[in-house]
């Protein structure tokens, strides 16, 4: 992390001067490279036992409803290591080399073979030729080879997955679900074998490795950032009274797809009034009346990264004196917050930087009468870390390299304990921040966040207005 090639290619990448140059290619040619992958696969296998087995699955396709599926996505560990987007995948990652069907080597993928019909309907499969070509490998199978005698059990003493206790391949943490008919099969296959083997999780390994971000992906964290920040912005120049919530929605996502992005980051928030007080308010059905806020916590997925980054704009163009005086706390807390991301310094310092203002302005304003009740109007932590997920994995102390969100809010629903003039003001302004050795680095900082900005922004003109 602290050579001058990753700082060379980190100042290329964050320069404001430099953009992603238009590609004469048919297709984008700026996903992670076949040797970021193969790094990130070497960079793990250092960190297993000598005699260890780690093991990856691929995400299962899952049915929504009757014959109908959800778009595909991958693992996300999976991808970090493989970059291979599809299903029935496995791999397997050894310290010292082994021999595996004739093949002598660290690493063995086992994917799905090529299949015409199911190509002619969905698209094209890699196969074992497309993948070599694509990721550099040289041992990958087809995984209809994966049986009773594939894996080299008498010479591992311990198997790194993500799964607990009730067999080696039995239980899933995170969410991350194994491929039921494999996971079973290399269960008894373990168990068959009749000896000790002990079982490690891989979740410490790939939150060390994940939580500080290479070049590569700091690039694609950023591309996906300045493209939620488009969607912000045209929000801003097409908010008006009688526009709905899902209309919001459909400016930011618009944004997103115009620019590539394949996926959003998260379901898109855009709640006006007291809808902007419910956290995660994904409805987006109201319509947006004068005077009122809309909370706006959308972004783009680029490439298999996230940004995360909320706005909140009048629906008039101009804040009300009490919107302003709540916008102005959360904004001087987001700022330090954002004076917290250093390296060195706690995680959990930036939440007590930020609250501390929180907190002191609600008690200034007689909004709260002391700390615990002004919790109540800021229920949630101010960060988390932020790349392949959008609440991703990364360390307690902050290192450069690591990308968090920084998001203060207040929310005082009606009913609330206070003057009624501060009912239904819900205010967050999130942004996503590279720690680096010297100054954080806002790499959403292509919206504006001060009032006069939004205001300013507000009289522009949008291509939906």
């Amino acid at each position: 992390m602290k050579s001058s090639l990753f700082y060379f290619l980190l100042c290329a990448i964050i320069s404001p001067s430099l953009t992603f140059a238009q590609s004469s290619q048919l297709y984008p040619n700026d996903y992670l490279s076949p040797e970021f992958h193969a790094s990130r696969r070497a960079a793990l296998k250092q960190k297993i036992s000598d005699k260890g087995m780690a093991v990856f699955f691929a995400s299962q396709i899952r049915v929504r409803n009757n014959d109908i599926t959800y778009q595909y996505a991958q693992s996300k560990n999976f991808y970090y290591l493989t970059g291979l987007d599809e299903p029935n995948a496995v791999l397997f990652l050894f310290k010292n080399p082994v021999t595996l069907l004739g093949k002598t080597g660290t690493e063995f993928i086992f994917l799905q073979n090529r299949d015409p019909l199911k190509e002619l309907w969905t698209g094209k499969i890699l196969g074992v030729e497309g993948y070599m070509e694509k990721s550099k490998m040289d041992n990958v199978f087809t995984n209809d080879k994966l049986n009773a005698s594939t894996l080299p059990l008498a010479q591992i003493d311990s198997v790194y997955s993500l799964y607990r206790n009730e067999g080696i391949f039995g239980k899933y943490e995170r969410r991350e679900e194994p491929l039921t008919k494999m996971a079973n099969l290399l269960d008894s296959l373990v168990i068959a074998h009749n000896k000790p083997i002990a079982q490690r999780s891989t979740m410490g390994i790939m939150s060390k490795l994940r939580g500080i971000k290479q070049a590569e992906e700091i690039a694609l964290i950023k591309k996906a950032a300045e493209i939620s920040a488009l969607g912000h912005n045209d929000v801003m120049r097409a908010i008006k009274p009688g526009m709905k919530e899902f209309q919001a929605q459909a400016i930011m996502e618009y944004h997103f797809k115009n620019q590539g992005s394949e996926y959003t980051g998260y379901p898109s928030i855009n709640g006006a009034a007291g809808n902007a007080c419910v956290l995660h308010y994904i409805t987006n059905q109201k319509v947006i009346q004068s005077g009122e806020l809309l909370l706006s916590d959308c972004a783009a997925e680029y490439h298999g990264y996230s940004a995360d980054v909320t706005r909140t704009v009048p629906a008039n163009g101009k804040f009300t004196e009490a919107q302003k005086q709540i916008y102005e706390i959360v904004l001087q807390a987001q700022d330090a917050g954002i004076a917290a991301c250093k390296a060195g310094l706690p995680f959990s310092g930036v939440d007590a930087a930020s609250r501390a203002v929180v907190n002191a302005g609600l008690i200034k304003l007689g909004i709260a009468a002391n700390e615990k009740e002004a919790r109540k109007y800021f229920p949630h932590g101010t960060s988390h870390h932020l790349g392949l997920d959008v609440h991703d994995m990364g360390p307690r102390v902050l290192e450069a390299g690591v990308v968090l969100t920084v998001e203060p809010g207040i929310y005082i629903p009606a009913g609330s304990n206070c003057d009624k003039k501060w009912w239904d003001i819900g205010v967050r302004i999130e942004d996503d921040i590279l720690v680096t050795q010297d100054a954080p680095i806002n790499l959403s900082a292509g919206s504006p966040r001060t009032v006069a900005e939004i205001e300013k922004l507000a009289k522009g003109k949008s291509i939906f207005k």
